[in-house]
């Protein structure tokens, strides 16, 4: 039988290891925003699908895929320790997104339709299911220390801005190529997204075929005890129970709410508030990621300094004073607004830094609670509410813009000053939001160690009774 005996080294995690662990969620950002910027535009290109057929699409995608979630968790879970919990897992995914990567970014038909884009990002999503719930449950599964998990979900957080940035230089690299007389990397026709899309989704192919066996190889397995968990129901409501969960569960969403909101009506403000053309939005969004990838260090190295929950708490407070600067900007302001995201970009990793790490301290006491190591199951409510929320983000945001006066078919002051307002307004609303539920956080760095304490005590008393039992 394999040991769950929590770890009570707190020494901290080797670079090597923190790197190979970082390093895979290169590919899942590479070809995860992609999915974002791009899909739409391309498939409305290259199909002739109206713009309601394609968000119909992959709305129903993204509800099935929400269902998914929670099932790859508790089979994760549920996997016996000799095999691997998560590797096993994660290794299965590889195929499933790497297949469904180059099918959603470079179908064979030149006007791919509606079957065919709803099968082939349902599997993408799979793909990206499989790799990322088992992912996340091994943050807490690889150090029992308060901070050393935020330096595992730090390493994460880094990997997610250098894919994403790839994806955001791998259209500039190509027009550069292009205007120097390149044929290979000219559009296939003018304002097509090819052969871009192709090169990322085969750049995403090869960064999962090195990044994936380098962590199996150099990340260990975490090793548990066999036990019986509970049915998935009984087990969500077990999960549901749990008052730190709950609390950091709906901070997550509210926070996911406000970011996706701003996500939504970037574009909008952007083009029409600030009069960005092509040329210049892009360096907005670049500032924002070159923040980000400053940042992620930042917060990192100055975790360890204090509660994870008051340091998210602080960082959000100060975003959201950041960000209500948009409100000054004026038309061609748009370097004004790249200074703002930079600087924002650097505390922008505290969500996706200290949030999952928090989220691992939760998975230590429902197995305390429970008995069993659900780390799988917990991370799928996690990444299913955070959908769930980009769904609710578009609909507040767009709602709040037109009932505020917003027309995106008239540029006139009153219509452009709701939109701004709008677009500061709805987000810090659901920032503040998580700020309020998770200042109170109830579990800190004391109450960890009593909890990691206390399973070190039952699992000396499980092995001490093991031998009676095989007698």
């Amino acid at each position: 039988m394999t040991s769950s005996a929590p770890s009570g080294s707190h020494a901290p995690l080797p670079r090597r290891l923190l790197f190979a662990f970082g390093f895979v969620s290169v590919p899942l950002a590479t070809g995860g925003l992609p999915l974002v910027l791009y899909l739409t535009p391309y498939y409305a290109a290259a199909s002739n699908m109206s713009l309601a057929l394609i968000g119909a699409i992959l709305a129903a995608t993204r509800l099935a895929d929400v269902l998914v979630d929670p099932l790859v968790g508790a089979l994760s879970d549920r996997t016996p320790a000799r095999y691997g919990r998560r590797g096993l897992w994660i290794a299965a995914g590889v195929p499933v997104m790497a297949g469904a990567t180059l099918a959603t970014f470079a179908p064979p038909s030149a006007a791919p339709g509606p079957a065919w884009l709803f099968w082939a990002t349902g599997a993408l999503y799979l793909g990206w299911s499989l790799i990322t719930i088992p992912l996340n449950a091994w943050v807490a599964e690889l150090s029992g220390d308060y901070h050393e998990r935020s330096r595992l979900a730090g390493a994460r957080a880094w990997g997610s801005v250098v894919g994403a940035l790839l994806a955001i230089l791998a259209p500039l690299v190509l027009a550069t190529l292009a205007a120097a007389g390149v044929a290979a990397a000219a559009p296939t026709a003018p304002g097509s997204l090819q052969p871009m899309l192709t090169v990322l989704a085969w750049l995403t192919v090869a960064l999962l075929l090195v990044s994936v066996p380098w962590l199996l190889r150099a990340v260990p397995q975490p090793a548990f005890a066999d036990g019986a968990a509970p049915a998935l129901l009984p087990g969500l409501g077990l999960i549901f129970a749990n008052r730190a969960f709950r609390r950091l569960l709906l901070a997550n969403i509210a926070a996911a709410i406000g970011w996706n909101s701003v996500n939504v009506l970037f574009m909008f403000f952007v083009t029409r508030c600030l009069g960005a053309n092509e040329q210049q939005w892009p360096l907005v969004v670049l500032a924002y990621f070159v923040g980000q990838l400053l940042g992620t260090p930042l917060i990192v190295r100055l975790a360890p300094r204090f509660s994870k929950h008051r340091m998210l708490a602080v960082c959000s407070l100060v975003s959201i004073a950041l960000f209500s600067g948009v409100l000054l900007l004026e038309r061609g302001d748009y370097l004004w607004y790249a200074a703002l995201n930079l600087v924002n970009g650097l505390l922008a990793p505290s969500i996706n830094i200290l949030g999952p790490s928090m989220a691992a301290d939760v998975i230590d006491e429902d197995h305390l609670a429970s008995g069993v190591q659900r780390g799988a199951l917990f991370m799928a409510l996690w990444a299913m509410t955070e959908k769930l929320a980009v769904a609710l983000a578009a609909v507040l945001a767009l709602g709040a813009a037109e009932a505020m006066g917003f027309d995106p078919a008239r540029e006139d002051p009153a219509s452009l000053l709701a939109l701004k307002i709008s677009f500061c307004a709805v987000p810090n609303l659901f920032f503040l939001l998580s700020v309020a539920c998770i200042w109170r956080y109830p579990l800190d760095s004391a109450r960890l160690a009593e909890i990691r304490a206390a399973l070190r005590v039952r699992e000396s008393r499980r092995l001490a009774t093991m031998p009676a039992q095989g007698s």
